[in-house]
């Protein structure tokens, strides 16, 4: 019989069993915990050496803390062929400073002490939804997903001025796609009506002309545009947006001309990339010569001081457009080479490693591919395992990297061309986005969508179709920049018609609703965000968004003077996604943030509707071992939200104000309707209108996660 610790060293007595959590297993006291304990074959059956049997029918076990008080306690599950039981013991104090002692015994004749508990009662009242499924295990089976929670047993209407705390225990399915937008809860109605637009004009920031950007990012609190082309031509001119302002607020945004960092013209960018900390701008054309001279910004500095930027030259004379980001490497699009033309020469830099290294990037020529021509690309996207690269000039050839295999070998590359697809012309694209499943490429200046199942193979006609959405609510919705994913819909970022070189730049969003058929009208919407929100003129090129609303980037108008050259403009439309009630989000995976011609932040996301905004978190990364089943939690005190994976801290935004409340369903495993569905089962799901202890969460995950560890068991 193994000796317990501190205050507990005395022996057992016959039928007894004997649980410990050690001191020191949470950082401070914790009140009215909800304790998960597992007792194997030996404490059940070993009934001589201190063990108790066990009656599963009956169920007529005792539990006492130290004092002999009874416990409140409610039996989770028995499997008799392992011999194991589980069960929730509410717990008065979890101390930091003793071990907390529980005896387990049985009863002669069911009595006083002996009766269950609801399971609600094993909650404190601050705990407002509860979502379990027996027997949290690895090997459980499929927990009721998809299931929509309008009646909890207790209703979920969040105070305002209090705090917010969401746990989750989750079994990942094996293969979980690393950018698939996954929900593990949610109370966030998504918007029905296309009528959210609101415009900007930021084209005077800070006394610099902020005009003419290709793509944005979104990196926390801020949106960062990327600097391409105005009236004096292409420049530097990083412009940036903060969340927590208001929109029509000219304080809420930021210019800094970043054009000779490091002592390199630094000018005319394609797209950004955003790793965690770092934002990457996508190098393009200095008006002279195509160039790979990256240019980052540290978000961790100030936007406006030089120390925060930095810049390196690898020294091709490339036309990069678009990249994309694994959660490592950032994959720069190949478009044009200053000399030769169309470029098939993709470059990947490894995040972990040096910027200013040159060993720390490295180049494949994928111009042969498949015996395809795979040569100037516009754009990329993700899918967890796959780089695509959106086909701009290659008639509809479609180039696809294995991330798991060696990046300079030709077999880890392969082509695909989707010129004739479903009857329809592919044409030219910019962009993509990937929904979880399908893989959209945006159609420029025309409006076919092609898509690719990612479940089917890739070189299978099969797992190819296209759809015509040139006349979607009547407009004429053609031309269009990236894309973006709110975990239902999809947006295509109007750009250009395709008529005129001069005219034609329009505002007209298309939407397309991925619960619906992809060749049937009603899937499909569209609206003018020029009339919705005049005088905002159209012509974007890519966008960001921040759980809520998309930012369309502002690039070029129509030539009304016609003058012959580029009317770069700097109204920003921006377009809201949510609904009236929209709360809460936790994400077991995230790829809506960004997408299109932008990277996106891989990994967990928690999200909030404040008064002054949304706020996020994001863990930054994908979780090494996506098998086993792991603790999401996300924290909001008022002041900063807080992101926990593993009861480990792993992100962090500061508070916009109290929280948008309003009741309402909440979702579990899901978006409401059935969209963003999660990857795997959900175990444990519990939702409370206070901000927990970080010493709470840390202690709650290594519990449910390692109940055996956590809680030492004597018998």
């Amino acid at each position: 019989m193994a000796a317990a610790r501190g205050n507990s060293s005395r022996p057992l007595q016959a039928g007894c069993i004997r649980l410990t959590v050690a001191r020191g297993r949470v950082q401070q006291d914790e009140v009215g915990f909800p304790l998960y304990v597992e007792i194997g074959a030996d404490g059940l059956r070993r009934l001589g050496t201190g063990g108790i049997p066990f009656d599963p029918e009956k169920k007529g076990l005792r539990f006492r803390d130290a004092s002999g008080a009874d416990l409140r306690h409610v039996i989770d599950s028995y499997d008799p062929g392992a011999e194991r039981l589980r069960a929730w013991v509410r717990i008065p104090l979890l101390a930091s400073d003793r071990d907390t002692i529980v005896s387990v015994t049985t009863l002669s004749v069911t009595g006083s002490g002996g009766e269950q508990s609801e399971l609600d009662e094993i909650f404190d009242s601050h705990h407002r939804l509860l979502f379990h499924q027996p027997s949290p295990s690895a090997e459980a089976g499929p927990a009721e997903r998809g299931e929509t929670v309008s009646r909890p047993f207790r209703e979920l209407e969040l105070a305002p001025s209090n705090g917010l705390t969401i746990e989750a225990w989750v079994a990942p399915a094996d293969e979980s796609r690393a950018e698939a937008l996954q929900v593990i809860a949610a109370q966030w109605p998504l918007a029905q009506t296309m009528d959210g637009f609101a415009t900007y004009d930021a084209g005077h920031t800070d006394e610099l002309e902020t005009r003419g950007y290709f793509g944005a990012v979104c990196a926390g609190r801020y949106v960062y545009f990327s600097p391409q082309c105005n009236s004096e031509g292409r420049h530097g001119k990083a412009l940036r947006y903060d969340t927590h302002g208001k929109f029509d607020d000219s304080h809420s945004w930021a210019g800094y001309d970043a054009g000779s960092t490091a002592g390199l013209a630094t000018r005319g960018y394609y797209g950004a990339v955003f790793d965690g900390r770092y934002v990457y701008y996508v190098p393009r054309t200095d008006g002279d010569t195509h160039h790979s001279r990256v240019l980052r910004h540290d978000t961790q500095g100030d936007f406006r001081e030089s120390s925060s930027w930095s810049a390196f030259d690898v020294g091709e004379r490339i036309s990069f457009q678009g990249a994309a980001f694994d959660g490592r490497y950032v994959y720069f699009t190949p478009g044009y080479h200053q000399e030769t033309g169309p470029s098939g020469k993709v470059l990947r830099y490894d995040t972990r490693v040096d910027f200013h290294d040159r060993a720390s990037y490295a180049t494949f020529d994928a111009a042969g591919t498949s015996g395809l021509g795979c040569t100037c690309f516009d754009g990329a996207v993700f899918d967890g395992r796959f780089i695509y690269f959106v086909p701009l000039e290659s008639r509809g050839t479609v180039l696809r990297y294995d991330s798991l295999a060696e990046f300079s070998e030709p077999g880890s590359w392969e082509a695909w061309n989707a010129h004739d697809t479903s009857g329809l012309e592919m044409g030219m694209c910019v962009g993509a986005i990937f929904d979880g499943r399908y893989v959209y490429f945006v159609p420029y200046a025309g409006s076919v969508v092609v898509r690719y199942d990612t479940n089917g193979e890739f070189g299978d006609a099969a797992s190819w179709e296209a759809c015509e959405a040139g006349e979607t609510s009547a407009l004429d919705t053609r031309g269009f920049d990236g894309a973006v994913f709110d975990g239902r819909y999809i947006y295509f970022i109007p750009f250009w018609e395709g008529d005129s070189p001069k005219t034609g730049f329009h505002a007209r969003l298309l939407r397309y609703d991925t619960l619906g058929g992809f060749g049937e009208a009603n899937s499909w919407k569209a609206a003018d965000g020029s009339t919705a929100a005049p005088p905002n003129p159209g012509g974007f090129n890519g966008g960001a968004f921040d759980g809520r609303f998309i930012y369309l980037a502002p690039w070029r108008e129509d030539d009304t003077q016609d003058s012959g050259a580029i009317v770069s403009h700097g109204q920003v439309l921006r377009y809201d996604t949510a609904a009236a009630g929209a709360c809460f989000q936790l994400k077991y995976m995230d790829c809506g943030h960004n997408g299109g011609l932008c990277g996106a932040v891989p990994g967990a996301t928690f999200l909030i509707n404040t008064a002054g905004g949304p706020v996020s978190a994001s863990a930054g990364s994908v979780p090494a071992d996506q098998r086993r089943p792991r603790h999401l939690a996300g924290v909001y005190d008022g002041d900063s939200l807080r992101l926990f994976v593993d009861g480990e801290w792993v992100g962090q935004a500061e508070g916009n104000g109290p929280l948008v409340t309003g009741g309402g369903p909440v979702s579990i495993g899901q978006l409401g309707g059935g969209a963003a569905r999660l990857s795997g089962d959900i175990l444990h799901l519990r939702v409370s209108d206070v901000a927990r202890s970080a010493g709470w969460i840390q202690a709650a995950a290594r519990n449910m996660l390692s109940p055996q560890e956590f809680v030492h068991t004597d018998a």
